[in-house]
């Protein structure tokens, strides 16, 4: 299940709902004993994105629930491969028992996890009070990605394979990451430098078939030379004797 867009009143919080449309699974990372971190698959429920929360189903009993208790800071990842959109949310959890929002994000998919159905008592709902989404978003084409890394390449400007933000929920508005304002760009002397030995590689990589023809095509400029070769000493020898 996914996130509906919802209108928020800020634009930037709403292309983050827009670019979570769709993408169903979140790893769910929590601070773990030892204050390590734990991460795990959850859906996030199919609801209309406020700009403020989202919500997973949980069993009440399950050892990311104890995690929360000691520590509601968490870390939401979303990714979607074919659009090519990778989201990173920060936000603080608690566990809800909110019967009418259970009641509302129930189906009967859910079963199969809480045979009891909604009055289970072990069924909660994890609520996420969002803070910040990183995002990532690039273009989603084989074509559109290899303009981009031609691009990037060229110019030596990584920016261009994604746009990337980082977008305050609450205030509604989003900065460049840090890593886009401090980071060196390449000088076009870097970027030969890096594109000599990429060609060297695409060259030795060829295939068979190209391998084959280039090889033919040494071999037939090789006889055509070795002919002009003998042409060229025979007429030679001609005229010595002549003389």
């Amino acid at each position: 299940m996914a996130i509906r867009k919802k209108s928020t009143g800020s634009k930037d919080v709403e292309l983050v709902a827009k670019l979570m449309e769709d993408i169903d699974i979140a790893m769910f990372t929590t601070v773990g004993p030892g204050g390590y971190l734990v991460s795990r698959p959850l859906s996030t429920q199919d609801v209309t994105f406020d700009g403020e929360r989202v919500w997973f189903f949980t069993e009440a009993d399950s050892p990311k629930v104890a995690e929360l208790k000691r520590n509601g800071k968490v870390n939401l990842a979303y990714a979607s491969k074919g659009k090519n959109t990778y989201i990173s949310v920060t936000g603080d959890a608690r566990l809800s028992r909110d019967q009418s929002r259970i009641d509302q994000f129930w189906n009967d998919a859910l079963k199969a996890f809480f045979p009891k159905g909604r009055q289970d008592p072990n069924l909660a709902l994890i609520e996420v009070a969002l803070r910040t989404a990183e995002y990532w978003d690039g273009p989603g084409s084989f074509l559109g990605k290899a303009i981009s890394f031609v691009i990037a390449r060229v110019t030596g400007d990584d920016d261009v394979l994604a746009k990337t933000r980082i977008v305050d929920i609450k205030a509604g508005r989003s900065r460049k990451p840090p890593s886009s304002d401090t980071a060196p760009r390449k000088g076009k002397t870097a970027v030969k430098k890096v594109s000599a030995p990429l060609s060297r590689k695409t060259a030795a990589k060829a295939s068979p078939a190209q391998a084959k023809k280039s090889s033919a095509g040494r071999a037939a400029r090789k006889k055509v030379a070795k002919k002009t070769t003998g042409r060229t000493v025979a007429k030679t020898t001609g005229t010595r004797r002549a003389k």
